[in-house]
């Protein structure tokens, strides 16, 4: 399968903005982080300055007066617990829930830090009390993590938004490509006009400017291709036409039987060579794009013309099955008439002798043309459409009729279909032409 771009791009985008948000939650924490221990820091030194004084003072009074009241403190959850010693490193006091034991830090003035605590040791002025302020760091932890889910939080609101967004703007992008691919995608092979430019973006003006480049050099390579082509059988058309003539003079002048025979073959030959000319000209009408002039046209009247013509070169019988409405189809007149009298050609021309060329047009637009003749295997069938390719080379012909065929009707937008056998027998060949209708 092949890659989609807008996939690749939605898929891309939206990543990046998932990288990016992380990324920036990732930041704002170390920041918070750095700073809140910062805040924190400072709070435990200002508190532990704010207590030392009160407790040196609550000393002071129990000294001076042993019945001193001392108060049970309410149980609450405490962030922060503390413990007074002396100088000496004796435990005078501490919070209700700090442990018995000593925090596991000197007295040294300043902030530590264990695997769990955050501590701020402090000295009164004269040195004979300290205070150590403890703070479990999962507060600090807590607090962090309460910051990274409120970051996170609106990621998971805003990354469909931001993914729908995304897909939108790739889709609206996509509409360039998507118009692009469509007008060159739905083009026929004989399509060469100038796609339009005025509407694509400026990272596509150059690809539509040199898909226009190609197709203009193209269109002029085959153009010389078909002048050529058109000229050469016209140019030919006269000087056959006066041979001919100059033979059948020759042919009443000449008493030698031999000489008379000679001259036949010549005349046959001149006419296969005519037979060419005329097949050389319907192939340049056929690739020139005539076929691309829609029009209605009428498939049975058309058909039944066809065959009187065919009548007048040909004594084979032609047996017509055409329903009495008129059958309409879309297309060119001459284009179609081309098709039709290159198919009777050919059933005329390969035919067994003796045998009639049977002729069906239904309501539906369908045309069926069969004759009788040696099957043609099944793997020869899809080459006869190709250029100078027969079925049996015993046959006059010049091999290009059906390639004239096949060119028309993919440019008027028809099928054809060729079956062999075709008949009950095992014999026949039968060409069906599907119109639009």
């Amino acid at each position: 399968m092949r890659p989609s771009l807008a996939k690749n791009l939605y898929y891309r985008l939206t990543a990046s903005l998932f990288v990016l948000w992380l990324g920036v939650v990732a930041s704002v924490a170390w920041v918070v982080q750095h700073e809140a221990d910062e805040v924190f820091d400072s709070n435990l030194q200002e508190t532990a300055q704010r207590i030392l004084p009160l407790a040196i003072h609550e000393l002071h009074l129990r000294k001076m007066n042993s019945d001193f009241p001392t108060f049970e403190p309410m149980d609450h959850k405490e962030y922060l617990t503390y413990q007074i010693f002396s100088r000496d490193g004796v435990m005078l006091m501490r919070s209700h829930v700090a442990s018995e034991m000593p925090f596991p830090v000197p007295l040294q003035p300043g902030l530590h830090r264990t695997e769990d605590q955050h501590f701020f040791v402090d000295a009164s002025n004269d040195g004979n009390y300290w205070i150590k302020l403890a703070e479990q760091k999962s507060h600090r932890k807590s607090t962090l993590n309460d910051t990274i889910k409120l970051l996170l939080l609106p990621l998971g609101a805003l990354l469909p938004l931001a993914t729908l967004l995304i897909h939108l703007s790739v889709r609206n992008v996509r509409r360039s490509l998507g118009k692009l691919d469509r007008e060159l995608s739905t083009r026929g092979s004989r399509v060469l006009h100038p796609i339009n430019t005025d509407a694509l973006p400026t990272e596509l003006l150059g690809l539509g400017e040199a898909v226009n480049l190609l197709m203009a050099r193209l269109n002029a390579a085959l153009e010389t291709e078909r002048n050529f082509a058109a000229n050469s059988a016209h140019e030919l058309r006269t000087p056959i036409a006066t041979a001919m003539a100059q033979l059948d003079v020759l042919r009443e002048t000449v008493p030698d039987q031999q000489a008379l025979a000679r001259v036949a073959d010549a005349r046959r030959m001149l006419e296969r060579l005519e037979q060419m000319t005329v097949k050389l000209l319907q192939l340049a009408r056929a690739e020139s794009g005539t076929a691309f002039n829609v029009t209605q046209v009428s498939l049975s009247s058309l058909t039944k013309m066809l065959i009187r013509d065919l009548s007048f070169r040909s004594n084979r019988p032609v047996v017509l099955n055409a329903p009495e409405q008129p059958v309409s189809i879309q297309g060119d007149v001459d284009a179609i008439g081309i098709v039709i009298q290159n198919l009777l050609e050919n059933a005329d021309r390969y035919a067994s002798a003796e045998t009639p060329i049977e002729v069906e047009v239904s309501a539906d637009g369908r045309l069926s043309i069969k004759n009788d003749c040696e099957p043609i295997p099944e793997e020869l069938l899809p080459s006869l459409v190709n250029r100078f390719v027969r079925a049996d080379q015993s046959k006059a012909g010049s091999g290009v009729g059906l390639s004239i065929v096949q060119t028309i009707l993919t440019q008027c937008g028809a099928v054809l279909k060729l079956r062999s056998p075709c008949a009950e027998n095992g014999r026949g060949f039968e060409a069906g032409v599907t119109f639009k209708s």
